[in-house]
C-alpha cells in the first residue's frame, strides 16, 4: 500500500510502546550493520514472569492480576503465546535486513508452560526467566529469528527489566551496543509513539522526505532453520518416580551425542522418599534441532507422563 501510494507509513507504536526503537533502526542506526537484536518486547508476559518471581505466584495468578490491572487483554493469547513479540521481532528484522519474513519460518514458544520450579531453579542458579527476542545476523547473511522463554544470567541488564518495561539491546557495526528501555504496554506510552507518528507525517505533508515504512530492499533472504541455531537448554521433565528413570533419559542423550552438564529433582525436605514428578536436566550447548530429536525419543518413553518443557540458556555477553 505504501508503494503503491506513494506514501510514508508511521508504525513507531508498533513495538515497544513508548521506547522510538523503530525511528532508531530507521534513521540513527543507518549507517550501521546491525548484527543483532535481543529484548523483552512484551510488557504483559514480562509482569506476569516478574510477580511469579518476586511473589511466587502460579501463571494463573499472575495472568489474572495482569488482567485486572488492564496488562492483559480479556483473550491475552497472543501476549502469553509468544506471538505478539514474534509480530514485532518480525518488523525490527525487515527493517534491519530488508526482506520480508514468512512467521511460518520462525520459532515461537511462550510462557504458558512456565511454572514456579522452574523460577526457583532459574533463581537458585542465577538466572531470571525472561521472554526473550533475539535476532541475530549469521556470517552466511541468514537471520537467526526466535521467540521462548530463557534463562539469562542476573548480571545481564535484561534481567533487570522488570513490570510491563520493554528494553531491546541492538549490536550495530560502527555504534556498538545501545541499549533501549522504556514502558511497553499501557495507554500512554502508545499514545506517546502514536503522537509522534501524527507529527513526523504532517511535517511529511509540507516537505516530503524520509523513509517509506518498512519497504523491503531485498527481494529475498535467509531465516535461519531453528534447528540449526545453538544454545545450552534446561528441560523439565513430567516423569513416573521409579528406578532407572534418570538413567533411561542420559542413554537417549548420549545417544544423540548431548552432554549433560546437570540433572535435578524437586526433594520435600520433610518427606524425602516422597515421589517425585519434575526431573530437570541441564544440557550443553547442541543445535535445537538435535535436542528436538533426543526429546522426541525421550517422550516415547513409558516413564514420561507428557511434552518435555525446554527453557534456552542464553550467552548474551
Amino acid at each position: 500500500l505504501s508503494r503503491e501510494m506513494d506514501t510514508p507509513i508511521h508504525f513507531e507504536a508498533a513495538v515497544a510502546g513508548g521506547i522510538p526503537i523503530i525511528r532508531t533502526v530507521q534513521d540513527s542506526f543507518v549507517g550501521n550493520r546491525i548484527h543483532s537484536f535481543s529484548g523483552i518486547i512484551n510488557g504483559t508476559s514480562n509482569y506476569i514472569l516478574g510477580r511469579m518471581t518476586d511473589a511466587g505466584l502460579t501463571f494463573e495468578d499472575a495472568l489474572g492480576e495482569a488482567q485486572k490491572l488492564g496488562y492483559a487483554e480479556a483473550d491475552p493469547a497472543l501476549d502469553v503465546n509468544g506471538w505478539d513479540a514474534a509480530h514485532k521481532a518480525m518488523l525490527l528484522a525487515t527493517l534491519a535486513y530488508g526482506f520480508p519474513i514468512d512467521p511460518a519460518s520462525i520459532h515461537v514458544s511462550g510462557i504458558e508452560q512456565v511454572r514456579p520450579t522452574d523460577i526457583s531453579f532459574a533463581k537458585n542458579l542465577g538466572y531470571a526467566v525472561k521472554l526473550l527476542a533475539v535476532i541475530r545476523e549469521h556470517q552466511d547473511g541468514a537471520v537467526e529469528l526466535r521467540i521462548q522463554p530463557s534463562f539469562i544470567a542476573q548480571k545481564n541488564i535484561l534481567a533487570s527489566v522488570h513490570g510491563v518495561f520493554n528494553a531491546v539491546a541492538v549490536h550495530g557495526d560502527a555504534a556498538g551496543e545501545s541499549l533501549f528501555y522504556g514502558r511497553g504496554a499501557g495507554q500512554d506510552p502508545t499514545a506517546s509513539s502514536v503522537v509522534a507518528d501524527l507529527v513526523e507525517a504532517a511535517r511529511g505533508l509540507r516537505q516530503a522526505s524520509g523513509h517509506r515504512g518498512f519497504l523491503p530492499y531485498r527481494e529475498t533472504g535467509t531465516i535461519l532453520p531453528v534447528g540449526e541455531t545453538s544454545t545450552a537448554y534446561y528441560v523439565r521433565f513430567d516423569v513416573t518416580d521409579r528406578p532407572g528413570v534418570v538413567a533411561e533419559i542420559a542413554r537417549v542423550l548420549a545417544d544423540h551425542r548431548i552432554g549433560i552438564s546437570g540433572t535435578h529433582s524437586p526433594v520435600n525436605p520433610s518427606n524425602p522418599d516422597a515421589e517425585f514428578v519434575d526431573m530437570v536436566f541441564l544440557l550443553h550447548t547442541c543445535p535445537f534441532g538435535k535436542l528436538q530429536a533426543a526429546l522426541a525419543e525421550i517422550e516415547a518413553l513409558d516413564c514420561i507422563n507428557s511434552k518435555p518443557v525446554v527453557f534456552r540458556i542464553e550467552n548474551l555477553g
